[in-house]
């Protein structure tokens, strides 16, 4: 069994390991500075020993206005320097777990919480910035678009993906 919990220190974070330095580097060495900071949110996919096995972070964040979709462009008022977005900064999954759909579920839960928070707050874009080809991949099958000129992706938050979540405004 596994489960999603906001970011603690009690969680064992120590035996994570994932095929990139820098999102260990990160879980084991930033996480906690960034979360005291209220810089990220961190949420963490444990299993039943308590272990981090995955992780995922969020942040408030701006869609420079000149990677900003033509048809979003026509939306945004000339005093905007950028489309207000939700980051999806990092998500990661412990190699000794891939394979399971483990991903699937950190991913599904991360859009569940920005659909919910983009009712509260004035956003309707999920950016996220991949790490490599295997990243944009996975992003892909969950409907992320690729920005021209840009390393950068992004998924609306419309009606149909709150409806996805049975959410409806």
């Amino acid at each position: 069994m596994f489960l999603t919990v906001e970011f603690d220190k009690k969680y064992k974070r120590d035996t994570f390991s994932c095929k990139h330095a820098t999102l260990n580097n990160y879980l084991q060495f930033q996480a906690t500075k960034e979360s005291k900071a209220g810089l990220a949110r961190i949420y963490l996919l444990i299993n039943e020993n308590a272990e981090v096995i995955g992780y995922y972070t969020l942040s408030s964040a701006e869609l420079p206005r000149d990677s900003v979709p033509e048809d979003l462009l026509k939306k945004l008022p000339q005093s905007y320097s950028g489309y207000p977005a939700i980051l999806l900064g990092r998500l990661a999954l412990t190699t000794k777990e891939s394979g399971k759909g483990l991903g699937g579920q950190l991913i599904v839960d991360a859009l569940h919480r920005c659909v919910m928070h983009s009712m509260s707050i004035g956003t309707s874009v999920i950016m996220v910035d991949p790490i490599d080809e295997d990243a944009k991949n996975f992003y892909a099958k969950y409907m992320f678009k690729p920005l021209p000129d840009a390393n950068r992706m992004i998924l609306r938050i419309d009606h149909n993906l709150r409806a996805h979540f049975g959410i409806h405004p």
